[in-house]
């Protein structure tokens, strides 16, 4: 998107133009919409409206529910969740101070903020971002530099999400972010709190000794890890943060032994957001399970357990992996896989569907991993509840 369409988007006309569509019309194929719109507006009208109902559809996919935000494609796709940016909003306002959202994008966050009655202002450095920023927080965002902004940090929180794509291109690299990562740490360092935003796969090693870090999955979806400096923060404390119900697991509960049991009769299987946080000996404890294996995050016990953070599974047969092993005793059982989980496993679950084809008539989970050096598949049944076990 260029500024000239950016400008005409924010504008009173455009925005009675967007109201008046019915947003049904982006379901149709991009010629047939562009002249549906020309029907009624100028050509570069009709793109600029045409771009906008494609974006807030596919803004509906990805969310569950829609903004009312102007968008460009590649705010959308750094855009963080509305369900992610209203639990951050509301642990912000709990600190009592106004919010600086330095790295403000398309205004996500700053506008959950906002809607929380937190005072605001955010800062973006794109022109075209910017704009439309502006546009969607009520006038809130303004043009500038995140590390020059025009703010003071020592009273204010502070957002920062440094960037990991230009050009269409994934960074990896920490230093290679915009801001550079380190640079944005400094900075949130300074506030009276900060809030960095980093990569799922952040490693764990260049988060400071004095932050607090967050690995938040939404789903079945890790989405960000927050590191969190100053403010409420605790130093060094890991939580793990599961979305939507809100369940967290953090590194100051009890954790487990080191060491591994032999396969019981229930496999947990923890939440990526726990795998990555460093929790699961920590959830082996609320689970009253151990470790079957010290190189896979797979736990067991000799009892059923229930945690928001893992999935339970009782245990009906193992066997050391063999295509043919496994469909011939899936065919005795008269049970087909109706899932299929792998750690440390060399076989991708899609393709043992495929080798396995339909075995019986019953469902099953196959739990597929390593144990002591060996192959192995648990057959399962996953099970939910507290009372009564049911099958899920």
């Amino acid at each position: 998107m260029d500024l000239e369409r950016a400008r005409y988007l924010t504008s009173s006309a455009a925005r009675r133009a967007l109201e008046s569509l019915d947003p049904a019309l982006a379901a149709l194929p991009p010629t047939r919409l562009a002249d549906r719109l020309r029907r009624d507006f100028p050509p570069f009208e009709a793109a600029a409206l045409a771009e906008q109902l494609v974006l807030r559809a596919r803004a509906r996919e990805r969310f569950g529910g829609e903004l009312p935000f102007l968008y460009s494609s590649p705010g959308l796709e750094m855009m963080t969740h509305p369900a992610v940016a209203h639990r951050r909003a509301g642990r912000l306002e709990r600190l009592g101070l106004p919010v600086a959202d330095l790295t403000a994008g398309l205004g996500g966050d700053l506008y959950a903020c906002l809607s929380r009655g937190i005072a605001g202002l955010g800062v973006e450095l794109d022109p075209v971002t910017s704009r439309l920023a502006a546009a969607n927080t009520g006038g809130r965002v303004v043009r500038g530099d995140a590390l020059h902004a025009p703010i003071d940090p020592r009273h204010v929180a502070v957002i920062l999400d440094p960037a990991r794509r230009t050009e269409n291109r994934r960074h990896f690299d920490p230093a290679s972010f915009a801001p550079p990562f380190d640079a944005a740490l400094n900075l949130a360092a300074t506030a009276a709190a900060g809030v960095v935003k980093a990569p799922p796969g952040i490693a764990r090693e260049v988060i400071p000794p004095a932050a607090e870090a967050e690995f938040v999955q939404l789903g079945r979806s890790m989405r960000e890890v927050t590191i969190w400096l100053g403010g409420d923060a605790r130093p060094g404390l890991r939580r793990a943060v599961l979305l939507p119900t809100g369940a967290t697991l953090t590194s100051d509960e009890p954790e487990a032994l080191a060491g591994v049991v032999p396969p019981g009769s229930y496999v947990f299987d923890p939440e990526p957001c726990v795998t990555r946080a460093g929790l699961v000996r920590h959830l082996a404890t609320r689970l009253g399970a151990r470790l079957m294996d010290p190189q896979v995050a797979y736990l067991t016990a000799d009892a059923p357990a229930f945690d928001p953070m893992a999935a339970t599974f009782e245990v009906l047969d193992s066997l050391d992996f063999s295509v043919s092993r496994l469909r011939k005793r899936l065919r005795e059982l008269d049970l087909s896989a109706d899932e299929i989980r792998k750690r440390a496993f060399p076989v991708e679950p899609d393709e043992l569907r495929r080798m396995l084809g339909k075995t019986g008539s019953g469902r099953a989970a196959l739990i597929c991993t390593t144990v002591g050096g060996r192959r192995r598949v648990f057959i399962c049944r996953r099970l939910r509840g507290l009372a009564n076990c049911e099958e899920v």
